[in-house]
């Protein structure tokens, strides 16, 4: 079976981070349509928990693309 050599990016799952361009984008935890997340510039740095839609965040790490640095998600 062949494929078109695409990776398709990964599903969120709490826990995760991604690195991009900017910095870290650490998934703090997620519901049905929202994402709470921390962008951070320094991986030890303390920041506020932002909020999002999931289908604006799937976009956003897709535009910038970002690379899945570790996956500490928990298996359901």
């Amino acid at each position: 079976m062949k494929t078109n050599g695409k990776k398709s990016t990964p599903a969120l799952a709490k826990g995760q981070l991604w690195r991009t361009e900017k910095g870290h984008i650490q998934i703090v935890d997620l519901g049905k349509m929202l994402v709470h997340y921390k962008m951070l510039k320094e991986l030890h740095q303390m920041r506020r928990t932002q909020m999002s839609r999931i289908d604006t965040m799937i976009g956003y790490l897709k535009t910038n693309q970002a690379q899945l640095v570790n996956s500490t998600a928990a298996a359901a």
